[in-house]
């Protein structure tokens, strides 16, 4: 099934378009915030995953806080989705998650003490263990205590804690016009052909640049100069090479003929003297 990321204006392109309009990274940033937005939360293992590689090789990009309160509010999140599943969720496909938990155990720690990291984690560890063996405190927690501890609050601070990161990650990463992109590329032969070979595929180009003509048509925009080219239309109105040596050599036989004359003339003239 094909998939789309809707842009706001007009309908959604097809990912394979969008491919050749946005740069891979910023992209990706683009589908992490509309799954944020929409709410996917069986994706929120992913965005959990993407979130921890880049704040591992570029720190500055959140401070620990809102690093910690990002990676382990997405990955708990998914966990109490997988528990509030019906029927719920087989324990051994919610255990590889918990694992994932233990292993980000540091980040706990950031604003708490090493008894407080402790608590935390096993209370968390200790609630879901409850939810997957007890059915009256699972529909308990999920009525009255899911609302309020991770509902619409919950939501809201992923949602701004993922905005920050998204941003900041765009700042890093500016996108290039053609001629600053064409500075950044190595003297490689084959480049141009990997790059063509990226665009090769007619009915995406054609999709996407049918999108925009459609919003934002080229009239609208400065036309280029009606002169612009001219030199190449007068170089290709040439004659034939055969007629230019021709008429080269007709000029040249003319020539010679005009001076013999001249030079017949004054030795005439010579005599005549």
């Amino acid at each position: 099934m094909e998939r789309h990321i809707h842009g706001g204006k007009g309908p959604p392109l097809p990912l394979p378009s969008l491919r050749l309009m946005v740069p891979p990274l910023r992209l990706v940033s683009a589908a992490i915030w509309q799954t944020i937005q929409q709410r996917h939360v069986m994706d929120y293992g992913m965005l959990e995953e993407f979130v921890t590689m880049v704040t591992e090789m570029v720190p500055e990009l959140l401070n620990n806080s809102q690093r910690a309160q990002l990676i382990l509010g997405l990955r708990a999140r998914l966990v109490l989705e997988l528990c509030r599943s019906k029927p719920i969720t087989d324990p051994q496909t919610i255990q590889p998650h918990l694992d994932r938990i233990q292993t980000l155990t540091p980040l706990w720690g950031t604003q708490a003490t090493d008894a407080e990291v402790g608590l935390s984690e096993s209370n968390f560890l200790g609630l879901v263990q409850t939810l997957l063996k007890d059915s009256d405190e699972r529909k308990h927690f999920f009525q009255d205590v899911f609302p309020v501890e991770f509902g619409p609050s919950y939501d809201a601070a992923i949602q701004k804690l993922m905005w920050q990161f998204l941003s900041r990650l765009e700042k890093l990463l500016p996108i290039s016009n053609f001629q600053q992109a064409s500075s950044l590329l190595g003297d490689v032969p084959s480049v141009l052909e990997e790059c063509v070979e990226s665009v090769s595929h007619p009915q995406q180009l054609k999709t996407l640049l049918q999108y925009h003509r459609d919003l934002s048509p080229l009239d609208n925009h400065d036309p280029p100069s009606s002169t612009d080219g001219d030199c190449i239309l007068s170089a290709l109105c040439l004659p034939p090479v055969e007629r230019v040596v021709i008429s080269t050599e007709v000029e040249k036989e003319g020539t010679s003929r005009r001076e013999s004359q001249k030079v017949s003339g004054a030795e005439d003239m010579q005599g005549v003297w």
